[in-house]
């Protein structure tokens, strides 16, 4: 299956969640409104990026525990530029950017796995 401790493209995602996937929305938004330290992020951001808390959470229910793992330790890798960048500016607009909402959201979905949800 995946590694876990790897960043996935977009296709290993998709993959990894299998025939499941296509019951679940995906964030759209600008690349070019994400800094580029954060890029990677981007087929997490498009995947579990979505700004409706059920449906977030119907899809991390739907989320096979390898990527749940996966999504956790890359938000954890990356928490420092994610943070700085969701804490900034931004976070006083009245009209974020598609991005900033599917960045702020896949946060909130890696936040929202348990540790029970993390294991077998």
């Amino acid at each position: 299956m995946t590694d876990t401790l790897k960043a996935l493209t977009e296709a290993q995602i998709d993959d990894a969640m299998g025939p499941v996937r296509m019951a679940f929305p995906r964030a759209s938004f600008a690349l070019d409104d994400v800094p580029a330290s954060l890029h990677q992020l981007a087929p997490y951001a498009a995947r579990w990026g979505v700004a409706d808390d059920s449906v977030r959470d119907s899809v991390i229910r739907g989320t096979p525990l390898t990527l749940k793992r996966n999504l956790r330790w890359m938000v954890t890798v990356l928490d420092y530029a994610l943070t700085e960048w969701l804490a900034g500016p931004e976070s006083l607009s009245t009209e974020p950017t598609d991005a900033y909402v599917a960045y702020s959201a896949m946060r909130m979905a890696a936040d929202g796995i348990s540790s029970k949800d993390l294991h077998d």
